[in-house]
């Protein structure tokens, strides 16, 4: 991946993009003197006005401007990260489970237009109230591209996707990205994807502390039953 540097190192300039070792680069986000990029461009491989644009590991071609706010919407307002039937509100951990307080669910989704983003929705389970959950976006190579409120937000609406804003929207380019959740307790239930229904998607749980956002994440490459939140991203 790549990280911006909050303070001048090694000869590169405080706010440049620079590609370390993933060594390097986990230890200057560690100790606060970068952060990890979220959008980078490169020239393009063919030799075309065309450039490649990086984001989160995800590659894909852009203008040579980059990549900037559409001015329509380039596809549906709202992304599931699997295919929602109409038992699906039903159809998956009825009535959800609880998460273990801190910990980071994972799903994977595949984005496959290039949209700003408001935030991600996830459903809630049959048990609501007290709990705040909070979500976070993450690239195909683990590094964090936006978030929600750190607070987070109290659980409310049983069975119903709850939307929760990011800090800021995002564009996102075409690839693969991860849509995590983190609760701050064990009473307020979330819906888990089942290995029952088909799911196709990878999967992960990773042991935390409410409110702090990893910067990066090891990126699931496999599924795994009743750990990854039925979610979406939303315009």
């Amino acid at each position: 991946m790549s990280v911006t540097l909050s303070r001048a190192y090694q000869g590169y300039a405080s706010g440049a993009v620079v590609t370390l070792p993933d060594s390097t680069e986990s230890a200057l986000i560690a100790q606060g003197l970068a952060v990890a990029a979220g959008t980078t461009s490169m020239p393009s491989v063919v030799g075309a006005t065309d450039q490649l644009l990086t984001q989160g590991g995800n590659v894909t071609y852009a203008p040579q401007s980059g990549v900037a706010t559409p001015t329509y919407y380039q596809g549906p307002l709202i992304l599931p990260c699997i295919n929602l039937g109409s038992a699906a509100l039903t159809g998956y951990e009825t009535n959800g489970v609880a998460p273990v307080a801190g910990s980071m669910n994972l799903t994977e989704i595949h984005v496959p237009y290039t949209q700003t983003w408001t935030g991600i929705g996830v459903l809630n389970g049959t048990v609501v109230g007290t709990d705040n959950h909070l979500v976070a976006l993450y690239g195909s190579n683990g590094a964090l591209l936006a978030n929600s409120a750190v607070a987070g937000t109290v659980s409310a609406g049983a069975s119903v996707m709850q939307n929760r804003a990011f800090t800021a929207p995002i564009t996102l380019v075409p690839g693969r990205y991860f849509l995590g959740v983190q609760s701050n307790g064990t009473t307020a239930t979330l819906r888990h994807l089942l290995a029952a229904n088909g799911s196709n998607v990878c999967t992960s749980v990773t042991a935390g502390t409410f409110g702090t956002v990893p910067a990066t994440i090891t990126p699931p490459a496999s599924f795994t039953t009743a750990v990854g939140c039925i979610a979406q991203l939303y315009v």
